[in-house]
């Protein structure tokens, strides 16, 4: 029996989606264990061009069991489209599972997100709009409405209408005109059926798989550095994506897990707000920038059809940095990681000098820790340790030997600074892209090759 975390080790962006797929391949069961849905995936496969925020890639594995777990938070409405989409495909849908403790999203948390955060001019991460906060908050304040309540009409209209009273008088507050109860009990009920096929204690599918002795994957669909405890507070999720949350939000015992992954982008990228030691200057990061502008266009293209993505929209979002080994360090410590991929090499492709952060300076004193409070994270200034670049392609390689011998040293010098060996590395979209120096379930593809990693 192999259980394995893949827990995103930075800000997000770290290209979790194809590593999670690639292991996923290898796995009986994928769990997506907590969060509200990803940015929109872009898939193309055989079966056609998707958008997915809510189904891991995994659904597209007929021998694979897809979970979305307890932790989770959910919009119904987004994700009977999903699903839809997804049937009307051709996607074998009978071994997608939803857990019923999951919580639902529901329009007044839409209408409050957006409005508490304009009235508290709240950090501008990365759910605004998406109602997250707002469902977890309830689901702390203990009145939120879960799947499984959707699926009992008396105990959801029991709930909703207390929930809806006292909602309606603070959407009052902000000029916002009340809701009304009987459309959203009926268009939710509506919801309920539809997706109660796939609504299950996905606890007990997850017991019986680890007593059958097979692959379990769990997934966080964002990276550590936004955890809700331990992240740069206010700059943070709204839910934990560790490893400790790995286990509590899917039902899967913390014993069980034998393997944590931590995937880390060979740089950095970070969405909107929050601070950001390591950040490039514009000048600086524009190669980034302009390969960042390429990739989402061609995999807009691909999925959408639609108007590409504008330099102006990436710019507003996006924030490029240089490798921060501090908080690598404190991630690996913080989840126990036993193993990183590495991902995104090719970004680094065109520069002449690569830097990397082996440790803060507070007020002319070393830090060598990833600092809790966030005045001194704002203080701090990045000590760089600076390294050759290799200034050709690494795309498409699959074989370490033949990655450029700067680049080699690059990966040397990150696994050594981190402390955790590096065991995979995506060099590219597709799965034939990727060196796998060990396999973490053991099972190598003929697409994959072998090597040992060392300095």
């Amino acid at each position: 029996m192999t259980i394995i975390a893949l827990i995103g080790g930075q800000w997000g962006e770290e290209g979790k989606g194809k590593l999670t797929e690639l292991l996923g391949e290898q796995a009986k069961v994928v769990v997506r264990f907590s969060g509200g849905g990803n940015p929109r995936q872009p898939v193309d496969n055989q079966y056609g061009s998707f958008n997915l925020k809510y189904i891991p890639r995994s659904i597209f594995n007929s021998k694979t069991i897809t979970i979305l777990g307890a932790g989770m938070v959910i919009d119904p409405r987004k994700l009977v489209e999903e699903r839809q989409a997804l049937r009307d495909a051709g996607v074998d849908m009978r071994r997608f599972y939803i857990s019923e403790q999951a919580h639902v999203v529901m329009p007044y948390h839409l209408l409050l997100d957006d409005a508490e955060r304009k009235a508290y001019n709240t950090p501008l991460v990365d759910s605004v709009g998406s109602g997250l906060s707002q469902t977890y908050a309830d689901k702390i304040k203990r009145i939120g409405i879960r799947v499984c309540d959707l699926l009992q009409e008396e105990v959801f209209l029991q709930r909703l209408s207390k929930n809806l009273a006292v909602k309606n008088e603070i959407l009052k507050v902000f000029g916002i005109a009340p809701l009304k109860l009987q459309s959203i009990y009926s268009e939710y009920l509506a919801y309920g059926r539809e997706l109660r096929e796939h609504v299950f204690d996905t606890r007990l599918i997850l017991q019986r798989a680890i007593e059958s002795g097979h692959r379990i994957l769990l997934e966080s669909d964002q990276g550590s550095m936004l955890d809700e405890n331990f992240g740069a507070y206010p700059y943070i999720s709204n839910a934990a994506p560790t490893v400790g949350a790995a286990s509590s939000s899917s039902g899967v015992p913390p014993s069980a897990i034998t393997a944590a992954i931590g995937i880390f982008s060979a740089y950095i990228t970070r969405i909107q707000d929050g601070p950001f030691p390591t950040e490039m200057q514009p000048q600086e990061s524009m190669p980034l920038f302009n390969l960042r502008l390429v990739n989402r266009n061609l995999a807009h293209g691909r999925t959408t059809g639609s108007p590409p993505v504008t330099a102006t929209l990436i710019e507003n979002t996006q924030r490029f940095g240089w490798f921060d080994a501090v908080a690598a360090r404190f991630v690996v410590q913080l989840n126990g990681l036993t193993s990183i991929a590495l991902t995104q090499l090719d970004g680094l492709d065109s520069f002449e000098t690569i830097r990397i952060c082996t440790e803060y300076q507070v007020h002319d004193a070393a830090l060598t820790r990833f600092p809790s409070d966030l005045a001194t994270l704002k203080a701090v200034r990045p000590v760089y340790t600076e390294m050759p670049g290799w200034q050709t392609s690494t795309s498409h390689i699959n074989s370490f030997a033949d990655l450029p011998v700067n680049c080699q040293n690059f990966i040397f010098k990150l696994q050594a600074l981190i402390g955790v060996r590096v065991d995979m590395i995506s060099t590219g979209a597709e799965f034939a892209d990727t060196i796998t120096l060990r396999d973490p379930f053991n099972v190598l593809g003929t697409h994959r090759r072998t090597a040992q990693l060392a300095p």
